[in-house]
């Protein structure tokens, strides 16, 4: 017989965050409903890491068909909805059940649900709105930018291939030209922090 395990999952975006109250609702949860977690995990999540460096993915190597993967919220799953999209695609695969707390939603791949279905097509759609807003933004700024006879894209010079923002260097200038702070442009591209982004254009301005 198939030993089905039973894990948590809490994460926080800053090291000023607390994972304790995610922590203990799990606890909680299993206290009531009489099974024990195989572990917890508690991560602090950073805007420097992107999912493939973050403990999601050991988690998800852990998990195995039949088991139980219980969040306290949706939104602690992932950093945006299509990456929360992807990790519950990932769930599925793997034929694991999610169990999001705070919203009662039980995402088992074993069964049909109309009601978590619609959820999900929701979320698909959620995720594909903030797709088309940052895309039309940035053709919309572009064109603004153009038309006040800005310059777009980098300034000339010589960095290091290697530098974590060069593969972005041309969506990070586009997103300054429309006025986008640093911190919003580390969240769009999924890398780096913003301190290390301020660092990056400065020396590219300073070539």
């Amino acid at each position: 017989m198939q030993n089905i395990k039973h894990y948590g999952y809490c994460r926080v975006s800053t090291q000023s965050q607390e994972v304790s109250k995610q922590t203990h609702s799990l606890l909680e949860y299993a206290h009531i409903n009489k099974f024990q977690f195989e572990d917890i995990y508690e991560v602090v999540s950073s805007s420097r890491k992107t999912k493939k460096d973050r403990e999601i993915d050991i988690l998800l190597d852990k998990l195995n068909n039949g088991d139980f993967l219980y969040i306290s919220k949706l939104d602690r799953l992932g950093r945006n909805t299509k990456e929360v999209l992807e990790i519950i695609e990932a769930l599925k695969m793997k034929s694991v059940t999610l169990n999001i707390l705070r919203d009662k939603i039980i995402i088992d791949p074993s069964k049909s649900d109309p009601i978590t279905t619609m959820y999900l097509t929701l979320l698909s759609a959620f995720a594909q709105m903030e797709r088309d807003f940052i895309s039309d933004r940035t053709k919309a700024g572009l064109e603004r930018a153009r038309a006040e006879g800005k310059l777009l894209g980098k300034k000339k010079g010589a960095i290091s291939k290697s530098t974590q923002f060069e593969p972005f260097k041309d969506k990070i200038y586009e997103l300054l030209n429309l006025g986008l702070s640093y911190q919003k442009i580390i969240e769009h591209i999924g890398v780096g922090s913003k301190s290390a982004l301020y660092s990056y254009v400065k020396l590219r301005e300073n070539l």
